[in-house]
């Protein structure tokens, strides 16, 4: 089956090299290519082992004697690239892991393929290979001919030491082209399909390429971009990986995910006893705050309307007031009292009744009957913003909604301590709110493994849950194997 070309659906890849990874440049790449008119689907890591067919299926797709889209001289570089490089050993010593990035849009092919770019030996940085590939060649003997670098090369003969020690082999060229995408809708479909072919038995968790990691010394934690992350043409993911990054953790699995309203209620099933107590002082304050504008606006009807002091300064009518006022709104603010709890807050205040200059104990006495109530409330709004459906009725708060998220593991010694350290340095960077702080990772004092479990990923006690997001999405375009 071909691929479907209409502006409504697209598919392309783009797949970040081991090099690019070891060098921690996976979220510069993908802030980079998030600037595309295109939606980030799917996302996983990659190993080829020794016996695997993907470095030779890969090639063969590169290949194309023909020449009809891309010299021979080019496909020698690419096809000998990724057989030097995909493969373990390989020629730079490193671990072999891949990312593979696919993305969905209208005309998502030339989308990628423009903000991959091309390799040249220009210095740019106008694409993702501009600014993160290199590709240098070097020819000392023409060089030597000019006088200047005649000039130059003979101080080596000023640092006699130097002079004891062999040079190495000359290599002439570096090529590296940090991303490799499709160049045609065939090739694009072909790999693809590849990717779809070996995501269990090359793909999912890549912590064993990683020889520079002692199992035994070594911890895994989960980090999860949430949906705010994710509006069109925004590279903010990119930049939160970027920020994950400098922990020095290696990235070793990665899914693009929608959480639905079961999985959600597990996964955050610890946060209500967590915020009973955290955020009882916001109905505290929110009571204080009814109160205040209870009082401003007694003293508008006594000295604007001529109303009779002491029914305008009765407690209970002028919470109402003041109630009826904020309910208008209706809008239920991320990080703040939710509208249901306005209302059972105005409601014991009234019941207390007195004046408008309460007990300070008042307000802690509301705070401590409602925490509960308040827990479930702000617990329910966080379901509504991870999945975008009511937790109560099952139906979609606002039709059509993006709420993607991007489930990462980042391994390394120390890695539940590290991550969430810089989990919380990150959301004072970017954070907004209680829910909206762009990212959760693993608390070392929960279960990690319970996490893994719900959203599915390759380190699940009981295995990773299929289909992935790469096998799910290519079979949507191309039909099932």
């Amino acid at each position: 089956m071909t691929q479907r070309h209409t502006q409504e659906e697209q598919l392309a890849y783009a797949l970040i090299t081991p090099y690019s990874l070891q060098k921690s440049r996976t979220g510069g790449i993908l802030a980079r290519l998030l600037w595309a008119n295109v939606k980030l689907v799917a996302a996983r890591m990659y190993a080829p082992g020794p016996d695997s067919s993907f470095i030779e299926e890969y090639c063969d797709a590169l290949y194309d004697p023909e020449e009809r889209h891309t010299p021979l001289r080019y496909q020698r570089m690419l096809i000998e690239y990724v057989i030097k490089n995909f493969g373990k050993p390989n020629v730079r010593g490193i671990a072999n892991r891949l990312t593979v990035l696919v993305f969905r849009g209208p005309n998502a092919l030339a989308e990628i393929t423009q903000a991959v770019g091309n390799l040249t030996k220009h210095v740019q940085g106008d694409s993702v290979r501009g600014a993160f590939g290199d590709y240098l060649r070097e020819d000392d003997a023409v060089l030597e001919k000019d006088p200047a670098f005649a000039r130059r090369l003979a101080l080596l003969d000023k640092y006699e030491a130097l002079g004891e020690i062999a040079a190495g082999e000359r290599t002439n060229d570096f090529f590296e082209p940090a991303v490799l995408t499709a160049s045609t809708p065939e090739m694009n479909e072909a790999h693809l399909k590849l990717f779809r072919k070996t995501a269990y038995s090359d793909g999912g968790l890549v912590l064993n390429a990683v020889d520079e990691l002692d199992p035994e010394a070594t911890e895994t934690s989960v980090v999860v971009l949430k949906p705010e992350s994710f509006p069109h043409r925004n590279p903010m993911p990119g930049n939160l990986i970027d920020f994950f990054s400098r922990t020095g953790m290696y990235i070793t699995a990665m899914k693009v995910m929608e959480l639905d309203v079961e999985d959600a209620r597990h996964f955050y099933a610890l946060k209500i006893p967590q915020f009973r107590e955290q955020l009882k002082g916001m109905v505290a304050d929110r009571a204080r705050s009814m109160v205040e504008t209870a009082r401003l606006l007694a003293n508008e009807a006594v000295q604007r309307l001529g109303a009779d002091p002491r029914k305008a300064f009765e407690l209970a009518s002028a919470v109402a007031v003041a109630e009826r006022m904020e309910q208008r709104l209706k809008v239920e603010v991320p990080g703040e009292v939710k509208p249901e709890m306005v209302r059972r807050i105005a409601e014991e205040l009234r019941a207390r009744g007195g004046n408008l200059q309460p007990s300070a104990s008042l307000y802690e006495e509301i705070a401590e009957k409602l925490k509960d109530l308040n827990a479930q409330a702000e617990f329910n709004g966080l379901i509504r913003y991870m999945t975008g459906h009511d937790p109560v009725t099952g139906r979609p708060v606002r039709e059509g909604e993006d709420t993607r998220c991007m489930a990462l593991l980042y391994s390394g010694p120390n890695a539940l301590s590290v991550i969430r350290k810089r989990l919380k340095e990150l959301r004072e960077v970017y954070g907004q709110n209680v829910l909206q702080n762009r990212a959760h990772a693993s608390d070392p004092e929960e279960d990690p493994l319970k996490e893994m479990s719900i959203l599915g990923m390759p380190t699940a006690p009981e295995g990773e849950s299929r289909p992935c997001d790469v096998e799910r999405i290519v079979n949507e375009f191309y039909g099932p194997e």
